[in-house]
């Protein structure tokens, strides 16, 4: 009897939902991330449909479901978060030093409590994937090296791994940008070498060479890069003597094409790392293994004459 009253009241007091927001949340990953701030994509859903005002905060969605809920709604949504998660460690277990062998759950934060973790370097990554456990959206994975990887592609900015993580490894950057210092260590240069080779020595080169002033050292604090002032140019990381500056997208390098070539010189002249040579006169030629992709001698070439390499 209890039974059929409640499911008679069900039915009577049922709200019926709006056939947009159905539309809506079917548009939606399903993921139910949080990134947007809501409870889950139906919350998120009921939200922008019932509300005018309400603005595309989910990371996740493409542009073609971008375009279909905007369609169904009648106003333009814009676009979602445009961030990429970045792994800021590269201490493999062979850079670095470990305190002990530890054993129990396979996750980060169970780690963490143990002694603060195996690993030496107290900032350094713990490479048991509770990142990669809580991704939603399988754009995380654990590499050979023991630490984890992150699928551009795949990323969505929701920011589950940043919450997961117990050394704050994990930084969201915008998916414009391309570099990010893989360290957060803020030991002296010469404690923190006993523990890692590959980790930021605070030499403050990458700061000296930035053009744009984008990137700020301390002798406690490793680098940093201002996405708002980065221009991706990438003087950073041909300078970095640990190679310690990420890119967050392969960089596509360059070449000439010969039948527009002048040999004005101008791409040899602005190439940061002297990537490029030849005669006045005549076609220049890109050095592969020396190429950062940074673009500037696309910019400046007169002639339309430098391309990017097709992948």
């Amino acid at each position: 009897m209890a039974a059929l009253i409640l499911g008679i009241s069900a039915v009577t007091f049922a709200v019926e939902m709006d056939p947009r927001e159905k539309a809506v949340l079917d548009q939606l990953p399903g993921a139910n991330c949080g990134a947007c701030g809501f409870a889950g994509c139906a919350a998120f859903a009921h939200e922008i449909t019932e509300n005018p005002e309400a603005e595309m905060a989910c990371p996740a969605v493409n542009e073609a479901a971008l375009n279909a809920m905007s369609e169904i709604l009648g106003r333009d949504l814009g676009g979602g978060a445009a961030f990429v998660a970045f792994i800021r460690c590269k201490g493999t277990p062979d850079q670095t030093e470990t305190r002990y062998n530890y054993v129990g759950p396979k996750d980060c934060r169970a780690a963490q409590l143990v002694a603060g973790g195996s690993k030496a370097c107290q900032f350094g990554c713990l490479g048991l994937g509770t990142c990669v456990d809580v991704c939603p959206f399988g754009a995380m994975y654990m590499g050979e090296d023991s630490l984890p990887h992150v699928i551009e592609s795949k990323c969505t900015g929701c920011g589950k791994c940043i919450q997961a993580c117990p050394r704050g490894i994990v930084q969201l950057i915008p998916s414009s940008g391309n570099f990010c210092v893989g360290c957060i260590s803020s030991d002296i240069s010469k404690d923190m070498k006993q523990l890692c080779k590959v980790g930021c020595i605070k030499c403050g080169i990458c700061a000296d060479v930035c053009p744009f002033d984008a990137i700020s050292v301390a002798k406690d604090k490793a680098a940093q890069i201002d996405q708002a002032k980065c221009q991706t140019c990438g003087l950073c990381v041909s300078v970095c003597p640990t190679s310690v500056i990420g890119f967050v997208h392969t960089p596509v390098k360059v070449h000439v094409i010969d039948e527009k070539c002048k040999g004005c010189g101008i791409c040899a002249s602005v190439c940061p790392v002297d990537a490029i040579s030849g005669i006045i006169k005549q076609p220049y030629t890109v050095n592969q293994s020396r190429c950062i992709g940074c673009g500037m001698c696309i910019d400046m070439c007169p002639a339309d004459a430098i391309e990017r390499n097709i992948s």
